[in-house]
């Protein structure tokens, strides 16, 4: 029964890892807690993975818990108690069980090391600890972690086995890799780890109940405080806290931003602050509320701001881009559906607006909602009942409707491509975001404020930096500014930021028009080509919205319209006749 020198070899090279022959594993193996039994012979080579304790047993009977088939292991040959301490028993077989160059007697259990050498017959096995595997865990993109959230809410649906979701947001000032690593050394392998943002990290824990979350958020926490990281960590749980992938993470992008104490909102402008005044008056009633603004002039920051002032702040906020989804899809994600409500509907589906029950819903983009779905949308509003899609009754919902567009809804009323009824149901109260080029006083604020949240917070902005920014127009606004702030602070490697690191070339073409803000009503008595050369500038800063453009111009949109029937050599928009 001993080992031939070629297994003896084998069982060397098998052991290599184990550097504790007492049965402790090496101290990266030992964090994973998990033993295999490694069995090879005469044509023999298996590996088998054992529980955290219990018995097994091992025979050539299929019977057993670990089969080996070799003539010379008996139907039940030992068994193998997994615990403290390791042991094998020999239960009488035909060739023996050898433990350290003894055979052991029948009803005699011995104790044996990770590592360690038994002889089972002919074949010999060895236990070791199962090795962390080399390679780096995968963490996956935003769109991958909100698939796999997706599949397990309808998991979740047709089973019922709870999970949870996690949001880890951790210090700035640590490396990318390093807040990375340490979450992804804590979590389980079959955890879902994915980037939410630089310092920002989603976590599915699979098959978890809401006490075996809080217990994982304790773990994380210890290991970031030994690490000597500060941290935000907030858990939502399925069903607990809701059954869809946006309620779920929505509320707990929610209650981050809470333990935050709220993303810092830049409001330096005279406008802004009016604005934002307004916005407090507004946020406290339960009136639709309708954004326009230009594409990149912070409509999802204000959306969240009114959400957040409200009495509602502690229920979902949910976001929608209309124009993101085709009219089935958006519908199906709107309202959702019942079970076999059309082919592929498996089960049933909980629809954005009922998730969003007793907190916001946010349609951004709502000009593009198709006709057929406003149709929908407005006896929502109307009726405060939803209807899934192929639902017999109605259910009571209590949202409140945010909507945003960077379109002239009037003018697409009045072409018919928007339901006239369903504009005034969503515009209870409007409020107009100034683009950045007429608020540049917030201009450094704003600047500063996202070099703070890059990766390298010590960066400052230069003078000649700044002023090569005031003069420029900021055609994508906000948005526009936020990417250009994160290129320079890298092309900069945390020094001062200076034209070079800007797209200067850019930005130098292209130039603030001074004195575009005044109002008409006095530049009318300056003469013909004064007037013509300011609402030409107005339409061009409003890609050609009448309205907004009538908005700069400090006059009604009739007025700009007949200006123009005037100006016959302006170009307008082509009007679209109605929808039949």
């Amino acid at each position: 029964m001993a080992a031939s020198p070629e297994q003896d070899g084998l069982a060397n090279t098998i052991v290599t890892n184990v550097t504790d022959v007492a049965g402790n594993p090496p101290v990266d193996d030992q964090r994973s807690g998990q033993l295999q039994l490694v069995v090879f012979g005469d044509g023999i080579f298996a590996t088998h993975s054992l529980p955290e304790g219990g018995v097994v047993t091992i025979g050539r009977g299929g019977s057993c818990d670990i089969a080996i088939d070799d003539d010379s292991i008996s139907r039940r040959h030992a068994i193998l108690k997994v615990g403290k301490p390791l042991t094998i028993e020999d239960l009488g077989s035909a060739n023996g069980t050898l433990v350290r160059n003894a055979k052991l007697k029948l009803g005699r259990p011995s104790t044996i090391s990770v590592g360690e050498l038994v002889g089972l017959g002919k074949a010999n096995m060895i236990l070791q600890w199962r090795s962390r595997p080399v390679r780096r865990r995968t963490t996956w993109t935003h769109e991958y972690f909100e698939a796999r959230l997706t599949e397990e809410c309808a998991r979740e649906q047709r089973t019922g086995t709870a999970f949870a979701v996690m949001h880890v947001q951790a210090d700035v000032r640590a490396g990318t890799d390093f807040v990375e690593e340490t979450i992804g050394e804590v979590v389980r392998d079959t955890d879902v780890v994915g980037k939410y943002g630089s310092h920002e990290f989603e976590v599915l824990l699979l098959a978890t109940t809401p006490p075996e979350a809080n217990e994982a958020i304790k773990r994380i926490q210890a290991q970031l405080q030994e690490r000597g990281l500060r941290w935000d960590l907030t858990v939502t749980c399925c069903p607990r806290d809701g059954r869809n992938p946006q309620k779920l993470v929505s509320r707990g992008v929610a209650d981050l931003s809470r333990e935050r104490g709220q993303q810092e909102i830049v409001v330096a402008d005279p406008q802004m602050q009016s604005l934002y005044r307004m916005l407090d008056l507004v946020a406290r009633s339960q009136i639709s509320v309708l954004l326009l603004g230009e594409t990149g002039v912070g409509k999802e920051v204000f959306a969240r701001a009114v959400h957040e002032r409200s009495q509602r702040s502690t229920h979902p906020f949910i976001e929608v881009n209309c124009a993101a989804l085709t009219e089935t899809l958006l519908e199906s994600e709107l309202f959702g559906h019942e079970k076999g409500a059309f082919t592929n509907a498996m089960a049933a589906k909980t629809g954005l607006i009922e998730a969003a029950d007793g907190g916001t819903l946010f349609l951004d983009e709502v000009g593009d909602m198709s006709l057929g779905t406003q149709a929908k949308l407005l006896r929502v509003l109307e009726d405060s009942q939803l209807r899934r899609v192929g639902a017999v009754k109605s259910r009571a919902i209590d949202v409140r409707f945010v909507a945003a567009t960077n379109s002239d809804l009037e003018t697409r009323v009045e072409t018919g491509d928007f339901r006239r009824d369903l504009y005034f149901r969503l515009n209870g109260v409007t409020l107009v975001i100034p683009p950045l080029r007429e608020r540049l006083a917030e201009l450094e604020a704003l600047a500063t404020s996202f070099i703070k949240r890059s990766e390298r917070p010590a960066t400052r902005l230069g003078a000649d930096a700044l002023q090569l920014m005031r003069g420029y127009d900021w055609p994508g606004n906000v948005r526009e500014l936020r990417n250009v702030m994160a290129r320079a602070v890298l092309l900069s490697n945390g020094a001062e930021i200076h034209p070079d690191h800007l797209p200067a070339t850019k930005m130098r073409a292209t130039r603030v028009i001074p004195h575009v803000t005044t109002s008409v009503g006095p530049a009318i008595q300056r003469g013909f080509v004064d007037e013509q050369q300011r609402i030409l500038q107005a339409l061009e800063r409003s890609g050609g919205n009448q309205t907004a453009a009538a908005r700069l111009l400090g006059i009604s949109r009739r007025t700009l319209v007949n200006r123009l029937n005037e100006f016959d050599q302006i170009h307008r928009p082509r009007k679209h006749k109605p929808k039949k």
